[in-house]
């Protein structure tokens, strides 16, 4: 299968997968509308969260697959007093950082999806989705 139609697939899939955990939220990131000071945050937070030391009895990989909501994301990352900590140094959050989190997922899916051959643009995104593709898409042109 040629490589375009698997990364494709394969982003097709994922924005699948987490639409469940959309919907199950009341934080809805399909309603929440990214801006380039949020994801100037959210990276250093994320710089900061991977100096964490990781928690004893901890592999690094835990299963992330019975967070069904943003809700329960963000209990996953209160319940790390050293994240919250980290967050709350960049003026975020949990449940925050959970939405933005995921709706700078699904932007980033949505533009890596309007590269394969014969893409059209989602239907039925909502203006807050449509304006978070177009800040995602603003800042890689910003980058090298």
């Amino acid at each position: 299968m040629p490589l375009a139609i698997t990364h494709t697939l394969a982003a097709l899939a994922l924005v699948a997968t987490t639409a469940s955990a959309w919907a199950a939220g009341a934080a809805d990131p399909a309603h929440f509308r990214l801006t380039p000071a949020l994801l100037d945050r959210m990276e250093a937070a994320a710089a900061e969260l991977r100096k964490l030391p990781q928690a004893p009895g901890s592999s690094g990989d835990e299963d992330d697959d019975d967070a069904e909501s943003v809700e329960d994301l963000a209990r996953k990352l209160d319940a790390h007093p050293q994240v919250r900590a980290a967050l709350a140094r960049q003026g975020l959050t949990s449940r925050e950082y959970a939405t933005a989190t995921l709706a700078a997922l699904h932007a980033g899916m949505a533009l890596a999806v309007e590269k394969a051959p014969g893409a059209q643009p989602a239907p039925g995104f909502t203006p807050e989705q449509r304006a978070n593709v177009e800040v995602m898409r603003a800042r890689r042109k910003g980058r090298p």
